[in-house]
Protein backbone atom coordinates (compact mmCIF):
# COMPACT_ATOMS: atom_id res chain seq x y z
CA UNK A 1 0.00 0.00 0.00
CA UNK A 2 1.32 3.61 -1.39
CA UNK A 3 1.73 5.71 1.91
CA UNK A 4 0.04 9.10 1.53
CA UNK A 5 -3.03 7.29 0.77
CA UNK A 6 -5.79 8.41 3.60
CA UNK A 7 -8.83 7.05 1.65
CA UNK A 8 -9.44 3.29 3.01
CA UNK A 9 -9.63 0.11 0.96
CA UNK A 10 -12.30 -2.32 1.67
CA UNK A 11 -12.66 -3.81 4.84
CA UNK A 12 -9.25 -1.57 6.38
CA UNK A 13 -10.34 -0.52 9.50
CA UNK A 14 -8.64 1.86 12.02
CA UNK A 15 -7.84 0.26 15.97
CA UNK A 16 -9.18 2.19 18.98
CA UNK A 17 -7.04 5.14 19.89
CA UNK A 18 -7.46 8.30 20.92
CA UNK A 19 -10.45 9.78 19.03
CA UNK A 20 -11.83 6.75 18.32
CA UNK A 21 -14.08 4.68 20.56
CA UNK A 22 -13.57 1.12 21.02
CA UNK A 23 -17.33 0.50 20.56
CA UNK A 24 -17.10 2.24 17.13
CA UNK A 25 -14.53 -0.33 15.95
CA UNK A 26 -16.18 -3.03 17.32
CA UNK A 27 -19.50 -1.52 15.13
CA UNK A 28 -17.31 -1.59 11.92
CA UNK A 29 -16.22 -4.98 12.48
CA UNK A 30 -19.28 -6.25 12.73
CA UNK A 31 -20.44 -4.73 9.86
CA UNK A 32 -17.57 -6.75 7.43
CA UNK A 33 -18.15 -10.03 9.53
CA UNK A 34 -22.03 -10.40 9.64
CA UNK A 35 -22.00 -10.87 5.92
CA UNK A 36 -19.37 -13.78 6.23
CA UNK A 37 -21.53 -16.25 7.70
CA UNK A 38 -18.21 -17.57 9.94
CA UNK A 39 -19.01 -16.03 13.39
CA UNK A 40 -22.20 -16.39 15.16
CA UNK A 41 -23.36 -15.18 18.27
CA UNK A 42 -25.36 -18.50 20.32
CA UNK A 43 -27.63 -16.64 22.67
CA UNK A 44 -28.45 -19.56 24.46
CA UNK A 45 -23.98 -19.46 25.88
CA UNK A 46 -24.48 -15.80 25.12
CA UNK A 47 -20.85 -16.32 23.23
CA UNK A 48 -19.16 -15.95 19.88
CA UNK A 49 -18.78 -19.03 18.43
CA UNK A 50 -17.87 -20.42 14.91
CA UNK A 51 -18.81 -23.64 13.35
CA UNK A 52 -15.34 -25.72 13.76
CA UNK A 53 -13.77 -27.52 10.39
CA UNK A 54 -11.46 -29.89 9.38
CA UNK A 55 -10.43 -30.53 6.00
CA UNK A 56 -9.98 -33.67 5.22
CA UNK A 57 -6.82 -35.27 3.84
CA UNK A 58 -5.77 -36.02 0.37
CA UNK A 59 -9.68 -34.08 -0.42
CA UNK A 60 -10.77 -30.40 -0.46
CA UNK A 61 -13.97 -31.49 1.31
CA UNK A 62 -14.16 -30.30 4.95
CA UNK A 63 -15.98 -31.90 7.98
CA UNK A 64 -18.19 -30.12 10.30
CA UNK A 65 -17.55 -30.87 14.09
CA UNK A 66 -19.89 -28.28 15.33
CA UNK A 67 -19.68 -25.23 18.06
CA UNK A 68 -16.49 -23.72 19.00
CA UNK A 69 -15.95 -21.05 21.87
CA UNK A 70 -14.15 -17.99 19.66
CA UNK A 71 -10.96 -17.60 21.55
CA UNK A 72 -9.66 -13.83 22.03
CA UNK A 73 -5.95 -15.39 20.22
CA UNK A 74 -8.16 -16.97 17.43
CA UNK A 75 -10.26 -14.08 17.11
CA UNK A 76 -7.26 -11.99 15.81
CA UNK A 77 -6.76 -13.95 12.64
CA UNK A 78 -9.96 -14.67 11.65
CA UNK A 79 -10.87 -11.08 11.64
CA UNK A 80 -7.52 -10.83 9.29
CA UNK A 81 -8.99 -13.18 6.98
CA UNK A 82 -12.18 -10.50 6.24
CA UNK A 83 -10.85 -7.06 7.23
CA UNK A 84 -7.38 -5.27 7.84
CA UNK A 85 -7.12 -3.73 11.26
CA UNK A 86 -4.38 -0.96 11.75
CA UNK A 87 -3.46 2.53 12.31
CA UNK A 88 -2.93 6.33 10.66
CA UNK A 89 0.73 6.64 10.90
CA UNK A 90 2.13 10.40 10.19
CA UNK A 91 4.89 10.79 7.55
CA UNK A 92 6.94 13.80 7.18
CA UNK A 93 8.43 14.37 3.94
CA UNK A 94 10.94 17.30 3.01
CA UNK A 95 10.24 19.03 -0.47
CA UNK A 96 11.86 21.99 -2.06
CA UNK A 97 13.10 23.01 1.85
CA UNK A 98 9.40 22.78 3.09
CA UNK A 99 8.18 19.70 5.28
CA UNK A 100 5.36 17.96 3.83
CA UNK A 101 2.74 16.03 6.47
CA UNK A 102 1.40 13.13 5.07
CA UNK A 103 -1.43 10.18 6.76
CA UNK A 104 -0.95 6.37 5.68
CA UNK A 105 -2.84 3.68 6.52
CA UNK A 106 -0.70 0.69 8.23
CA UNK A 107 -1.55 -2.69 9.06
CA UNK A 108 -1.53 -3.78 12.27
CA UNK A 109 -2.88 -7.06 14.77
CA UNK A 110 -5.04 -6.43 17.74
CA UNK A 111 -3.84 -7.41 20.81
CA UNK A 112 -5.06 -9.91 22.66
CA UNK A 113 -6.65 -7.76 25.41
CA UNK A 114 -8.66 -5.76 22.57
CA UNK A 115 -9.65 -9.23 20.80
CA UNK A 116 -10.96 -9.88 24.51
CA UNK A 117 -13.00 -7.09 25.03
CA UNK A 118 -14.32 -6.44 21.92
CA UNK A 119 -15.32 -10.06 21.58
CA UNK A 120 -17.30 -8.97 24.89
CA UNK A 121 -19.24 -6.06 22.88
CA UNK A 122 -22.52 -6.25 23.22
CA UNK A 123 -22.41 -3.77 19.86
CA UNK A 124 -20.55 -6.82 18.12
CA UNK A 125 -22.96 -9.58 19.42
CA UNK A 126 -25.60 -7.86 18.31
CA UNK A 127 -24.66 -7.64 14.78
CA UNK A 128 -23.73 -10.92 14.06
CA UNK A 129 -26.35 -13.15 12.82
CA UNK A 130 -27.61 -15.40 15.52
CA UNK A 131 -27.58 -19.04 15.85
CA UNK A 132 -29.69 -21.76 18.19
CA UNK A 133 -28.31 -24.83 16.62
CA UNK A 134 -27.01 -27.37 14.13
CA UNK A 135 -28.67 -29.86 12.12
CA UNK A 136 -26.33 -32.57 10.45
CA UNK A 137 -28.92 -33.29 8.03
CA UNK A 138 -31.86 -31.74 6.14
CA UNK A 139 -34.92 -32.50 8.28
CA UNK A 140 -38.30 -31.36 6.95
CA UNK A 141 -39.69 -28.58 9.15
CA UNK A 142 -43.32 -26.66 9.50
CA UNK A 143 -42.51 -23.58 8.39
CA UNK A 144 -45.34 -20.89 7.97
CA UNK A 145 -47.96 -24.31 8.03
CA UNK A 146 -45.65 -25.17 4.99
CA UNK A 147 -43.34 -28.51 4.38
CA UNK A 148 -39.87 -26.94 4.64
CA UNK A 149 -35.65 -27.89 4.97
CA UNK A 150 -33.18 -26.02 6.55
CA UNK A 151 -30.68 -24.31 3.76
CA UNK A 152 -27.14 -24.90 3.42
CA UNK A 153 -24.56 -23.00 5.34
CA UNK A 154 -26.61 -20.17 7.98
CA UNK A 155 -30.82 -20.13 7.61
CA UNK A 156 -31.64 -17.47 9.69
CA UNK A 157 -35.39 -18.65 9.33
CA UNK A 158 -34.99 -21.30 12.23
CA UNK A 159 -31.09 -19.80 13.19
CA UNK A 160 -29.29 -22.89 12.17
CA UNK A 161 -26.74 -24.14 10.39
CA UNK A 162 -26.24 -27.25 7.98
CA UNK A 163 -22.65 -28.21 6.76
CA UNK A 164 -22.24 -27.80 3.26
CA UNK A 165 -21.13 -31.30 3.12
CA UNK A 166 -24.29 -32.85 4.28
CA UNK A 167 -25.95 -35.66 2.51
CA UNK A 168 -29.09 -34.52 0.62
CA UNK A 169 -33.02 -35.64 -0.01
CA UNK A 170 -31.59 -37.39 -3.42
CA UNK A 171 -34.91 -39.51 -4.02
CA UNK A 172 -38.14 -37.36 -2.92
CA UNK A 173 -40.20 -39.07 -5.32
CA UNK A 174 -39.65 -42.67 -4.89
CA UNK A 175 -42.63 -44.60 -3.82
CA UNK A 176 -43.58 -45.71 -0.31
CA UNK A 177 -43.17 -49.11 -1.24
CA UNK A 178 -39.33 -48.54 -2.20
CA UNK A 179 -39.05 -46.55 1.05
CA UNK A 180 -40.19 -49.41 3.17
CA UNK A 181 -37.91 -52.02 1.30
CA UNK A 182 -34.90 -49.41 2.08
CA UNK A 183 -35.64 -49.66 6.05
CA UNK A 184 -36.24 -53.31 5.94
CA UNK A 185 -33.03 -53.86 4.04
CA UNK A 186 -31.17 -51.64 6.66
CA UNK A 187 -32.40 -53.79 9.34
CA UNK A 188 -33.48 -57.14 8.26
CA UNK A 189 -30.02 -58.78 9.35
CA UNK A 190 -30.69 -57.98 13.01
CA UNK A 191 -31.46 -60.68 15.72
CA UNK A 192 -35.43 -58.79 16.40
CA UNK A 193 -36.73 -60.79 19.55
CA UNK A 194 -40.48 -59.87 18.42
CA UNK A 195 -41.84 -57.46 15.42
CA UNK A 196 -42.68 -54.79 17.67
CA UNK A 197 -38.98 -54.45 18.35
CA UNK A 198 -38.00 -53.95 14.57
CA UNK A 199 -41.10 -51.68 14.61
CA UNK A 200 -39.15 -49.62 17.54
CA UNK A 201 -36.01 -50.03 15.84
CA UNK A 202 -37.66 -47.98 13.09
CA UNK A 203 -39.25 -45.60 15.12
CA UNK A 204 -35.77 -44.47 16.93
CA UNK A 205 -34.28 -44.02 13.54
CA UNK A 206 -37.06 -42.11 12.46
CA UNK A 207 -37.20 -40.17 15.83
CA UNK A 208 -34.46 -37.42 14.99
CA UNK A 209 -35.96 -37.15 11.79
CA UNK A 210 -39.09 -35.49 13.27
CA UNK A 211 -37.89 -32.05 15.09
CA UNK A 212 -39.19 -29.58 12.42
CA UNK A 213 -43.30 -31.23 13.20
CA UNK A 214 -42.94 -30.40 16.65
CA UNK A 215 -44.38 -27.48 17.86
CA UNK A 216 -40.87 -26.97 18.92
CA UNK A 217 -37.08 -28.15 18.33
CA UNK A 218 -36.65 -28.82 22.16
CA UNK A 219 -39.74 -31.23 22.28
CA UNK A 220 -38.98 -34.59 24.12
CA UNK A 221 -39.17 -37.80 22.44
CA UNK A 222 -38.30 -41.43 24.61
CA UNK A 223 -35.48 -42.91 25.42
CA UNK A 224 -35.00 -45.94 23.23
CA UNK A 225 -33.07 -48.57 24.80
CA UNK A 226 -31.11 -51.29 23.18
CA UNK A 227 -31.47 -54.40 25.32
CA UNK A 228 -29.78 -57.91 24.56
CA UNK A 229 -29.93 -61.67 25.99
CA UNK A 230 -26.35 -61.87 25.89
CA UNK A 231 -23.19 -60.40 24.46
CA UNK A 232 -22.56 -59.79 21.02
CA UNK A 233 -25.93 -59.98 19.60
CA UNK A 234 -25.66 -56.97 18.22
CA UNK A 235 -27.13 -53.72 20.74
CA UNK A 236 -24.81 -51.26 19.95
CA UNK A 237 -23.88 -51.98 16.12
CA UNK A 238 -27.97 -51.57 15.59
CA UNK A 239 -27.65 -48.26 17.70
CA UNK A 240 -24.99 -47.05 15.91
CA UNK A 241 -27.00 -46.91 12.20
CA UNK A 242 -29.05 -44.06 13.72
CA UNK A 243 -25.51 -42.22 14.53
CA UNK A 244 -24.44 -43.17 11.01
CA UNK A 245 -26.87 -41.57 9.53
CA UNK A 246 -27.52 -38.57 11.71
CA UNK A 247 -24.05 -37.69 12.44
CA UNK A 248 -21.46 -39.84 9.20
CA UNK A 249 -20.16 -41.96 12.12
CA UNK A 250 -21.48 -44.47 14.86
CA UNK A 251 -20.61 -42.17 18.54
CA UNK A 252 -20.70 -44.06 21.94
CA UNK A 253 -20.88 -42.53 25.20
CA UNK A 254 -19.72 -44.60 28.30
CA UNK A 255 -22.74 -46.41 30.13
CA UNK A 256 -24.48 -43.95 32.76
CA UNK A 257 -24.56 -47.22 35.22
CA UNK A 258 -21.97 -50.14 35.48
CA UNK A 259 -21.90 -52.99 38.10
CA UNK A 260 -19.18 -51.34 40.30
CA UNK A 261 -20.92 -49.75 43.57
CA UNK A 262 -21.93 -46.13 43.11
CA UNK A 263 -21.73 -47.24 39.53
CA UNK A 264 -23.87 -44.13 38.75
CA UNK A 265 -21.64 -40.78 38.29
CA UNK A 266 -24.29 -37.96 38.05
CA UNK A 267 -21.47 -35.21 38.16
CA UNK A 268 -19.40 -36.74 35.23
CA UNK A 269 -22.75 -37.33 33.20
CA UNK A 270 -24.08 -33.81 33.62
CA UNK A 271 -20.00 -32.44 32.30
CA UNK A 272 -21.41 -34.65 29.46
CA UNK A 273 -24.43 -33.65 28.67
CA UNK A 274 -23.64 -29.87 29.37
CA UNK A 275 -20.74 -30.63 26.56
CA UNK A 276 -22.72 -32.15 23.92
CA UNK A 277 -25.32 -28.67 24.08
CA UNK A 278 -22.60 -26.40 24.28
CA UNK A 279 -21.22 -28.09 20.88
CA UNK A 280 -24.59 -28.31 19.21
CA UNK A 281 -24.87 -32.34 19.18
CA UNK A 282 -28.24 -33.86 18.25
CA UNK A 283 -28.03 -37.42 20.08
CA UNK A 284 -26.21 -39.54 22.81
CA UNK A 285 -25.98 -43.05 22.76
CA UNK A 286 -25.02 -44.76 26.15
CA UNK A 287 -23.13 -47.93 25.46
CA UNK A 288 -23.18 -51.34 27.54
CA UNK A 289 -24.97 -50.21 30.71
CA UNK A 290 -24.28 -52.58 33.68
CA UNK A 291 -25.69 -52.66 37.23
CA UNK A 292 -28.87 -50.96 38.32
CA UNK A 293 -29.78 -47.74 36.36
CA UNK A 294 -30.59 -44.83 39.08
CA UNK A 295 -29.56 -41.58 38.02
CA UNK A 296 -31.39 -38.54 38.50
CA UNK A 297 -29.57 -36.70 36.15
CA UNK A 298 -30.39 -38.68 33.02
CA UNK A 299 -33.63 -39.03 34.15
CA UNK A 300 -34.05 -35.43 34.61
CA UNK A 301 -32.88 -34.26 31.26
CA UNK A 302 -34.64 -37.35 29.18
CA UNK A 303 -37.86 -35.03 30.00
CA UNK A 304 -36.84 -31.76 30.27
CA UNK A 305 -37.12 -29.14 27.31
CA UNK A 306 -34.43 -27.02 28.90
CA UNK A 307 -31.25 -28.01 30.65
CA UNK A 308 -29.84 -25.18 33.00
CA UNK A 309 -26.19 -25.30 34.38
CA UNK A 310 -23.24 -23.55 34.95
CA UNK A 311 -19.79 -23.71 32.72
CA UNK A 312 -16.65 -24.32 34.57
CA UNK A 313 -14.90 -21.14 34.55
CA UNK A 314 -17.99 -18.66 34.58
CA UNK A 315 -20.18 -18.16 37.19
CA UNK A 316 -23.51 -17.45 35.39
CA UNK A 317 -25.75 -20.18 34.69
CA UNK A 318 -26.54 -20.80 31.33
CA UNK A 319 -29.73 -22.64 29.76
CA UNK A 320 -30.00 -24.21 26.65
CA UNK A 321 -32.74 -26.08 24.42
CA UNK A 322 -32.92 -29.64 25.29
CA UNK A 323 -33.19 -30.87 21.28
CA UNK A 324 -30.96 -34.18 22.57
CA UNK A 325 -32.38 -37.63 21.69
CA UNK A 326 -30.60 -40.28 23.73
CA UNK A 327 -30.69 -43.99 23.75
CA UNK A 328 -28.67 -46.47 26.19
CA UNK A 329 -27.85 -50.45 25.24
CA UNK A 330 -27.54 -53.41 28.22
CA UNK A 331 -27.69 -56.72 28.17
CA UNK A 332 -30.62 -58.57 30.24
CA UNK A 333 -30.31 -58.14 34.13
CA UNK A 334 -29.95 -54.47 33.77
CA UNK A 335 -31.93 -52.96 36.31
CA UNK A 336 -33.39 -49.51 36.39
CA UNK A 337 -36.66 -47.94 37.80
CA UNK A 338 -40.46 -48.27 36.45
CA UNK A 339 -40.03 -44.49 36.36
CA UNK A 340 -37.45 -45.20 33.87
CA UNK A 341 -39.21 -47.72 32.34
CA UNK A 342 -42.38 -45.93 31.35
CA UNK A 343 -40.33 -43.18 29.33
CA UNK A 344 -38.47 -45.63 27.16
CA UNK A 345 -39.23 -47.77 24.03
CA UNK A 346 -37.19 -50.99 24.32
CA UNK A 347 -36.03 -52.61 21.02
CA UNK A 348 -34.63 -56.31 21.91
CA UNK A 349 -32.32 -58.51 20.42
CA UNK A 350 -32.11 -62.33 20.93
CA UNK A 351 -29.55 -64.53 20.00
CA UNK A 352 -29.87 -68.25 20.42
CA UNK A 353 -26.54 -69.54 19.24
CA UNK A 354 -23.79 -70.64 21.31
CA UNK A 355 -20.69 -68.48 19.16
CA UNK A 356 -21.63 -65.42 18.01
CA UNK A 357 -18.82 -65.12 15.64
CA UNK A 358 -20.16 -67.89 13.83
CA UNK A 359 -22.79 -65.65 12.64
CA UNK A 360 -22.77 -64.98 8.70
CA UNK A 361 -24.44 -61.72 6.92
CA UNK A 362 -24.65 -61.22 3.61
CA UNK A 363 -23.54 -57.66 3.96
CA UNK A 364 -21.21 -57.87 6.83
CA UNK A 365 -20.11 -54.39 6.02
CA UNK A 366 -23.26 -52.78 6.64
CA UNK A 367 -22.22 -49.55 8.69
CA UNK A 368 -19.93 -48.97 5.62
CA UNK A 369 -23.38 -49.73 3.32
CA UNK A 370 -25.58 -47.11 5.24
CA UNK A 371 -22.71 -44.82 5.43
CA UNK A 372 -22.64 -44.97 1.57
CA UNK A 373 -26.09 -44.89 1.31
CA UNK A 374 -27.14 -41.96 4.00
CA UNK A 375 -28.89 -39.82 1.23
CA UNK A 376 -31.32 -43.00 0.19
CA UNK A 377 -31.99 -44.07 3.95
CA UNK A 378 -32.83 -39.90 4.90
CA UNK A 379 -34.86 -39.94 1.12
CA UNK A 380 -36.87 -42.81 2.80
CA UNK A 381 -37.54 -41.19 6.44
CA UNK A 382 -38.79 -38.20 3.88
CA UNK A 383 -41.44 -40.56 2.04
CA UNK A 384 -42.61 -41.60 5.39
CA UNK A 385 -43.38 -38.11 6.34
CA UNK A 386 -44.87 -36.66 3.24
CA UNK A 387 -46.82 -39.95 2.65
CA UNK A 388 -48.00 -38.75 6.43
CA UNK A 389 -48.65 -35.14 4.91
CA UNK A 390 -50.96 -36.27 1.56
CA UNK A 391 -53.38 -38.28 4.27
CA UNK A 392 -53.54 -35.32 5.99
CA UNK A 393 -51.30 -35.78 9.45
CA UNK A 394 -53.46 -38.46 11.37
CA UNK A 395 -52.81 -38.96 14.59
CA UNK A 396 -51.06 -42.47 15.89
CA UNK A 397 -53.99 -44.47 17.33
CA UNK A 398 -52.19 -44.60 20.91
CA UNK A 399 -51.23 -42.61 23.22
CA UNK A 400 -47.87 -42.14 25.03
CA UNK A 401 -48.56 -39.73 27.99
CA UNK A 402 -45.15 -38.79 28.74
CA UNK A 403 -44.83 -37.98 25.03
CA UNK A 404 -48.06 -37.26 23.48
CA UNK A 405 -46.75 -35.30 20.57
CA UNK A 406 -44.04 -38.04 19.75
CA UNK A 407 -47.03 -40.26 20.10
CA UNK A 408 -49.12 -38.03 17.31
CA UNK A 409 -46.50 -37.48 15.08
CA UNK A 410 -44.28 -40.86 14.60
CA UNK A 411 -47.12 -42.92 15.46
CA UNK A 412 -49.77 -41.10 12.76
CA UNK A 413 -46.84 -41.90 10.13
CA UNK A 414 -45.95 -45.65 10.65
CA UNK A 415 -49.23 -46.40 11.37
CA UNK A 416 -50.68 -44.97 8.05
CA UNK A 417 -47.69 -46.16 6.47
CA UNK A 418 -48.62 -49.82 7.21
CA UNK A 419 -46.19 -50.24 10.28
CA UNK A 420 -47.78 -51.15 13.93
CA UNK A 421 -47.66 -48.28 16.04
CA UNK A 422 -44.57 -47.54 18.42
CA UNK A 423 -46.70 -46.84 21.50
CA UNK A 424 -47.63 -50.37 21.86
CA UNK A 425 -46.83 -50.92 25.68
CA UNK A 426 -44.55 -53.55 26.20
CA UNK A 427 -46.00 -55.07 29.35
CA UNK A 428 -43.75 -58.09 28.93
CA UNK A 429 -40.59 -55.92 29.66
CA UNK A 430 -40.33 -56.23 33.28
CA UNK A 431 -40.58 -60.23 33.12
CA UNK A 432 -37.54 -59.74 31.42
CA UNK A 433 -35.40 -57.31 32.63
CA UNK A 434 -34.55 -54.38 34.96
CA UNK A 435 -37.92 -53.43 36.60
CA UNK A 436 -37.23 -56.15 39.31
CA UNK A 437 -39.48 -54.02 41.72
CA UNK A 438 -42.60 -53.90 39.71
CA UNK A 439 -41.71 -57.93 38.82
CA UNK A 440 -42.25 -58.64 42.89
CA UNK A 441 -45.32 -56.20 43.07
CA UNK A 442 -47.34 -58.20 40.83
CA UNK A 443 -46.27 -61.41 42.14
CA UNK A 444 -46.96 -59.93 45.43
CA UNK A 445 -51.16 -58.31 44.54
CA UNK A 446 -51.36 -62.11 42.68
CA UNK A 447 -50.42 -63.67 45.86
CA UNK A 448 -52.42 -61.70 48.38
CA UNK A 449 -55.10 -61.91 46.06
CA UNK A 450 -54.97 -65.51 46.00
CA UNK A 451 -55.04 -65.72 49.99
CA UNK A 452 -56.95 -62.97 50.76
CA UNK A 453 -59.52 -62.10 47.99
CA UNK A 454 -61.76 -59.10 48.90
CA UNK A 455 -60.62 -59.04 52.99
CA UNK A 456 -59.53 -56.41 55.14
CA UNK A 457 -55.93 -57.11 55.98
CA UNK A 458 -53.02 -55.73 57.63
CA UNK A 459 -49.03 -55.34 57.17
CA UNK A 460 -49.08 -58.55 58.97
CA UNK A 461 -50.71 -60.80 56.33
CA UNK A 462 -49.12 -58.96 53.34
CA UNK A 463 -45.31 -59.90 55.36
CA UNK A 464 -46.97 -63.38 55.58
CA UNK A 465 -47.53 -63.19 51.55
CA UNK A 466 -44.31 -62.39 51.33
CA UNK A 467 -42.37 -65.02 53.24
CA UNK A 468 -44.25 -67.91 51.64
CA UNK A 469 -43.91 -67.07 47.92
CA UNK A 470 -39.95 -65.84 48.89
CA UNK A 471 -40.60 -62.35 47.57
CA UNK A 472 -38.23 -59.15 47.46
CA UNK A 473 -35.00 -61.19 47.36
CA UNK A 474 -33.70 -57.91 47.45
CA UNK A 475 -35.06 -56.28 50.73
CA UNK A 476 -33.94 -58.37 54.53
CA UNK A 477 -37.07 -57.79 56.09
CA UNK A 478 -35.54 -58.95 59.46
CA UNK A 479 -33.73 -55.37 59.12
CA UNK A 480 -35.01 -52.24 60.22
CA UNK A 481 -33.52 -50.03 57.27
CA UNK A 482 -35.60 -52.77 54.67
CA UNK A 483 -38.46 -53.20 56.71
CA UNK A 484 -39.46 -48.93 56.39
CA UNK A 485 -38.36 -49.41 52.72
CA UNK A 486 -41.13 -52.22 52.23
CA UNK A 487 -43.52 -49.67 54.22
CA UNK A 488 -42.68 -46.61 51.48
CA UNK A 489 -42.83 -49.47 49.04
CA UNK A 490 -46.31 -50.37 49.92
CA UNK A 491 -47.93 -46.57 49.91
CA UNK A 492 -46.32 -45.99 46.93
CA UNK A 493 -48.48 -48.43 45.11
CA UNK A 494 -52.05 -47.73 47.21
CA UNK A 495 -54.53 -47.38 44.84
CA UNK A 496 -52.32 -49.41 41.60
CA UNK A 497 -53.40 -51.95 39.74
CA UNK A 498 -51.45 -54.78 38.65
CA UNK A 499 -52.25 -58.36 37.20
CA UNK A 500 -55.80 -56.75 36.88
CA UNK A 501 -55.72 -56.45 40.80
CA UNK A 502 -56.49 -53.39 42.84
CA UNK A 503 -54.58 -52.72 45.72
CA UNK A 504 -56.69 -50.22 47.84
CA UNK A 505 -56.57 -48.71 51.52
CA UNK A 506 -59.76 -48.93 53.27
CA UNK A 507 -58.55 -48.19 56.56
CA UNK A 508 -56.38 -44.95 56.50
CA UNK A 509 -53.56 -44.42 59.31
CA UNK A 510 -51.04 -42.52 59.59
CA UNK A 511 -48.79 -45.63 60.45
CA UNK A 512 -48.66 -48.33 57.74
CA UNK A 513 -48.63 -51.03 60.82
CA UNK A 514 -52.23 -49.85 61.71
CA UNK A 515 -53.64 -49.51 58.25
CA UNK A 516 -56.33 -52.31 56.38
CA UNK A 517 -55.81 -52.95 53.20
CA UNK A 518 -57.76 -55.14 50.47
CA UNK A 519 -56.62 -56.91 47.32
CA UNK A 520 -59.88 -56.76 44.70
CA UNK A 521 -60.77 -56.90 41.60
CA UNK A 522 -64.13 -55.01 41.87
CA UNK A 523 -64.13 -51.15 40.48
CA UNK A 524 -64.64 -48.38 43.06
CA UNK A 525 -68.25 -46.80 43.34
CA UNK A 526 -67.07 -43.61 42.04
CA UNK A 527 -64.56 -41.76 40.22
CA UNK A 528 -62.23 -39.39 42.11
CA UNK A 529 -63.36 -36.36 40.04
CA UNK A 530 -65.36 -36.04 37.22
CA UNK A 531 -65.29 -32.50 34.82
CA UNK A 532 -68.23 -33.63 33.12
CA UNK A 533 -70.16 -33.75 36.62
CA UNK A 534 -71.83 -30.66 37.53
CA UNK A 535 -70.01 -29.16 40.65
CA UNK A 536 -72.93 -28.47 43.34
CA UNK A 537 -71.85 -25.36 45.14
CA UNK A 538 -74.04 -24.43 48.44
CA UNK A 539 -74.59 -20.80 48.88
CA UNK A 540 -75.96 -19.25 51.84
CA UNK A 541 -79.32 -19.82 50.65
CA UNK A 542 -80.24 -23.35 50.08
CA UNK A 543 -80.11 -23.12 46.19
CA UNK A 544 -78.15 -25.65 44.53
CA UNK A 545 -75.91 -23.60 41.61
CA UNK A 546 -74.67 -26.25 38.49
CA UNK A 547 -71.25 -25.23 37.53
CA UNK A 548 -70.18 -26.79 33.59
CA UNK A 549 -66.41 -26.66 32.92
Amino acid sequence: MQAGRLEKCKNEIIMPKTGKLISEYARELGAVLTVTNTLFFRVDAKEIMEIGKIKQFDSEEYTYTGFLSMDPSRFITVVEEFATPGVIVEIKKKKDQEEETKFAFRPRSMTTELSKTVLHSDILQKALPQINRIFTIPIPIIYKNELTFPKKGYDERFGSWLPYDAPEISYPDMLLKEAKEILKNTFKEFCFQTKQDYINAISALLTPFLRGLFTSFNTRTPVFFYLANRERAGKDYLAGVTGIVYEGHALEESPICNSERNGNNSDELRKKILSALIHGRKRMHFSNNKGFLDNAVFESITTSEKHSDRILGRSEILTFDNELDFSLSGNIGVGFTPDFANRCRFIRLFLDIENANLREFKNPLLHNWVRENRSKIISALYILVKNWRDKGSPKGSIPFASFSQWADICGGIMEVAGYISPCKPDEGIVSVAGDTETVEMKKLFEECYAKYKDMDIKKQEILRCVDDAELFPFLDLNQKSDQMKFSTLLTRYEGRILSNVRFIVTKPSDRTARKEYKFTKIKPDKKIFDFDEPIKLVTDNPIVVDVKE
